[in-house]
């Protein structure tokens, strides 16, 4: 009989007003705001690559009173780390707990595509677990075909991340099926699998992780689907998997990866920039290619329990998009700093918008503007869209 899975310690002292993943997505399942209970929510987790957009999560989460949630691909941990991922954990880390420590909401770090099947990808989970709160084991895939991990081997790496991390206080993602699409170098797949419901009973007995990233459709990357297409999630395979999660334990929580949204303002501003810069590289049309995830599909799957959506493609775009406006306005400006501002602020008018999106205002204290009238414009300012806001 395989032994029980260690439970989560609950009762671990982070620093200041940091948590895990699991609590804050947990308290968005629950629809939990303040001291009342509503209606369920979501927490946008932002794939953070740079200082710059850490800041911009921290700007977002503040004024809306936002739980936040920071997530680090491998890649962008070598970002930080000058090439080396433990080193990239220990300089964001630092950096996150100082900002935590004088913010007014609470904030979760995770390790998103944790890979515990590779000798590299072991070193970092193992580096994650003694600096994040939260960290995902991605075993599903094989990576040297990009096809699926047999589900007894996804069973026992995962469980081995769980058997680490639950004991000192770390909360566990595990995926289950192949979602295609690149990320990063780092995490890609040509091919995409739904979760099998009968595997799924097992997979979460046997490893007790708390959340999940089942596969129903969604994918990785600026395409999701053909252009003019709308993508198509399975949303009624979501309900019966998390009729499954529900039976074996309430505080288990579904993730959707691949859950940027393509907004067409920026679309609409990207290329109207690019035509006057003469389009130099072509890059219009790949633009207009772009093909996101639909809000209304999101929406259905919020509804399913998947209270964590990644998202990584929409601020990245939205990023390139300020930048291009910002060469097109002043191509002379002799100061980086005026191109980080500019850039940090178009990220934070983003994040603001998905969490608004996502319902994840008001959890830790009420919004410093009013949401409904915020306008997510990139061809304004960030403190005129605000100051229209309050």
């Amino acid at each position: 009989m395989t032994k029980t899975p260690p439970k989560l310690n609950t009762d671990r002292i982070f620093p200041d007003n940091m948590t895990t993943a699991h609590a804050l997505i947990l308290k968005a399942k629950n629809g939990e705001k303040g001291n009342t209970t509503g209606k369920r929510y979501a927490v946008p987790a932002f794939n953070v690559t740079t200082f710059q957009g850490i800041n911009a999560a921290f700007k977002a989460f503040e004024l809306l009173g936002s739980s936040g949630l920071l997530a680090f691909s491998n890649s962008a941990l070598k970002h930080f780390g000058s090439g080396d991922p433990v080193f990239g954990l220990d300089v964001a880390v630092d950096y996150i707990i100082k900002k935590a420590k004088n913010s007014s909401v609470k904030v979760a770090t995770h390790l998103d595509h944790g890979d515990y099947v590779t000798d590299k990808g072991r070193k970092v989970v193992q580096a994650a677990v003694q600096r994040l709160t939260s960290v995902m084991a991605d075993n599903s895939t094989d990576k040297s075909t990009g096809l699926g991990m047999p589900l007894e081997k996804n069973i026992e790496f995962t469980r081995e991340v769980v058997d680490m991390a639950h004991p000192v206080g770390l909360s566990v993602e595990g995926e289950l099926g192949v979602l295609a699409g690149v990320e990063d170098e780092d995490t890609q797949s040509e091919f995409s699998t739904y979760t099998n419901p009968e595997e799924l009973d097992r997979f979460l007995k046997e490893t007790g992780v708390l959340m999940l990233a089942p596969t129903i459709g969604t994918k990785h990357g600026p395409n999701k689907g053909k252009p003019g297409d709308k993508v198509k999630l399975n949303i009624p395979l979501a309900h019966k998997l998390l009729s499954i999660a529900n039976e074996i334990n309430d505080e288990i929580v579904f993730v959707a990866h691949g859950a940027s949204t393509l907004y067409p303002n920026v679309v609409e501003y990207a290329v109207s920039q690019i035509e006057k810069l003469g389009d130099p590289s072509g890059a219009k049309q790949k633009w207009l290619d772009f093909v996101g995830t639909d809000w209304d599909q999101i929406q259905g799957l919020i509804e399913a329990g998947f209270c964590k959506i990644n998202t990584d493609t929409e601020n990245r775009q939205t990023y390139l998009a300020s930048l291009l406006g910002a060469i097109c306005t002043n191509s002379a400006k002799i100061d980086i700093r005026w191109y980080d501002n500019v850039t940090t602020d178009a990220l934070t008018q983003s994040y603001i918008q998905k969490l608004i999106m996502a319902g994840d205002y008001g959890v830790w204290h009420e919004p410093a503007i009013q949401v409904e009238k915020f306008k997510f414009d990139l061809s304004r300012s960030l403190a005129d869209l605000l100051e229209e806001a309050k």
